[in-house]
């Protein structure tokens, strides 16, 4: 998804959307997305039922996006969960769910995701197994994993491609070193796929 998003953070006193609601939401969006087909606004905006952002910025959306962005409370991270379509691409439909360290911190490799980790990898994992995804090689390997502390990973289901990042909870000990948090998530659909469903 492009950086440049018209997403907003809530007014003040609104409605709010949990990382853990948001993680059950887009598991529930990712077991109905079936085919290409299936990727539509309409279904990520009724599954989602993202919070209304401030007032005036919904007419300044660009054609094909709808986003969500809020601070998570006490800590120096904030979630965005967005849909975006380009229509001039087969493939350029995608969903993505992700985490920004706000903070001044430079190295990322220190960062404590503990304050932000709602979503469980392993957790995850299962649910996306149990709906019969089907899980790829993960980059880089594990080893590098022990320094770096992120890892890709990649699960197919039909023509839907689900990419997850995970991090470590943070190098604080070797418990939280082994924990992996969700970073990022990007739901799309297979270019190959996609192109086939248009014939």
């Amino acid at each position: 998804m492009s950086e440049t998003t018209s997403s907003s953070l809530p007014a003040a006193g609104g409605s709010t959307l949990t990382s853990q609601e948001a993680g059950h939401r887009l598991l529930k969006l990712i077991d109905s997305l079936k085919t290409p087909a299936d990727f539509s606004l309409d279904r990520f905006k009724a599954v989602m039922r993202l919070p209304e952002p401030s007032g005036g910025v919904a007419g300044e959306r660009e054609p094909g996006y709808e986003g969500f962005s809020e601070a998570i409370a006490g800590s120096d991270w904030s979630q965005t969960i967005a849909y975006s379509d380009d229509a001039s691409a087969a493939d350029a439909k995608r969903i993505e769910y992700r985490l920004d360290y706000d903070g001044a911190q430079a190295d990322h490799d220190q960062l404590d995701l503990g304050p932000a980790c709602a979503m469980d990898y392993a957790a995850y994992r299962r649910a996306l197994l149990d709906m019969g995804f089907e899980e790829g090689p993960a980059t880089p390997s594990k080893v590098e994993y022990a320094t770096r502390g992120t890892l890709a990973h990649v699960f197919r289901r039909g023509g839907v491609n689900v990419d997850i990042v995970t991090q470590r909870e943070s190098a604080a000990s070797e418990a939280k070193r082994a924990h992996a948090c969700v970073r990022s998530i990007e739901v799309r659909p297979s270019a190959y796929d996609a192109a086939k469903e248009e014939g």
